[in-house]
């Protein structure tokens, strides 16, 4: 065989061996970049599931919502009621399923259309939520229940762990997250639990700063304030991070009384006169990092928030 021969042979087999390589590196590298996104068939709350490649059997729910706030004083639609169709064919409200967007809309009997998309990303899922009055009224101060319940992500679920408040007829024992789940104000984090209320109220709740208390259900607010739309949870040990973050909101919250173990943020889209529409954009994350590096992603998702 000539040298000619045998140089052209050894290029071939070293141009080969690269791209097998990269091929390699493609396919297991690939699916650890790759979140989970299911439909959750049985929700009440139009649910997703999200998991994440490194985190095997921890499932975090994104339940889109759980009810619309609205009025003065706040009033709401009935919880529990926005059960999706999986099936695309389905008549009333069902599933959209187009590349990594999920989407529907739900009309509520109260006159509130709500049209939900979120778009799986590579370390969450981006939001956006459109409300529309269907009513011949004036809605006042218009929100969103969303949830995001830790029961089936024990990276992040809190112990049981007894609460001051059970000796006072009350059952919280999942008061653990609060250590760990964080809001801004003045470009510092605080979390819950070093909060006046912090160390006995099972449903915490606060204002964002500026904002007339919302006073609804069980929820009590603490004298604190955040003033950065955004709410963030660390994993027990320290390596993830999930976390919510919209355009406005102005009401975030814990319920630390049963074993949902569940963090809240509530878009707000103002008040709506008959006929209009508002739109919030935001993102949910499951990500690596601590909830530092969640809120700088959000900041470069969403440059112009204040």
């Amino acid at each position: 065989m000539s040298k000619r021969n045998t140089l052209l042979l050894l290029t071939v087999a070293i141009l080969v061996g690269c791209s097998l390589v990269q091929e390699q590196r493609l396919t297991t590298e690939q699916p650890t970049k790759t979140l989970r996104v299911t439909i959750q068939e049985d929700s009440n709350s139009g649910g997703l599931s999200v998991s994440h490649p490194h985190l095997p059997g921890n499932t975090l729910s994104y339940l889109s919502c759980e009810g619309v706030l609205y009025g003065e004083p706040t009033t709401a639609t009935p919880l529990f009621e926005v059960k999706v169709s999986p099936d695309p064919n389905a008549p009333g409200a069902h599933w959209t399923v187009t590349d990594n967007t999920f989407s529907y809309t739900w009309n509520y009997a109260e006159g509130i259309k709500v049209d939900f998309v979120g778009t799986v990303t590579g370390n969450g899922l981006r939001l956006r939520y459109t409300l529309t009055n269907t009513t011949q009224k004036t809605l006042k101060r218009v929100l969103v229940h969303t949830c995001i319940p830790t029961t089936d992500a024990p990276a992040f679920f809190p112990g049981l762990t007894k609460s001051p408040s059970e000796g006072k007829g009350r059952v919280g024992r999942y008061m653990g997250l609060y250590n760990r789940t964080y809001l801004w104000s003045k470009g510092r984090s605080f979390n819950f639990a070093e909060t006046e209320l912090g160390r006995d109220e099972i449903h915490l709740s606060f204002m964002r700063k500026g904002r007339t208390p919302i006073e609804w259900e069980w929820w009590i607010n603490g004298p604190e304030t955040f003033d950065y739309p955004f709410i963030a949870v660390q994993s027990k040990d320290g390596t993830f991070t999930t976390a919510l973050g919209f355009e406005a909101a102005d009401w975030a919250s814990i319920n630390a009384g049963d074993e949902r173990a569940c963090f809240h943020l509530f878009p707000v889209f103002g008040d709506l006169e008959p006929g209009e529409s508002a739109t919030v954009r935001g993102c949910f994350y499951l990500m690596h990092g601590a909830p530092e590096d969640a809120l700088r992603q959000f900041k470069e998702d969403y440059p112009g928030v204040e």
